[in-house]
């Protein structure tokens, strides 16, 4: 935890990883999160 001290990173609360800007990554697993369900709708969907 130190080294995110000195880098500036913060930890994700999702997923824990050591990021430099939270909020991209927050919108990056958003997007991934969207991308995934849309994935499972259009496979239920083909049937």
């Amino acid at each position: 935890m130190e080294q995110a001290a000195t880098t500036g990173a913060q930890p994700c609360p999702d997923c824990h990883a050591l990021v430099v800007d939270l909020a991209a990554h927050e919108r990056w697993h958003t997007r991934l999160v969207a991308d995934l369900a849309s994935a499972v709708a259009r496979e239920l969907a083909r049937g």
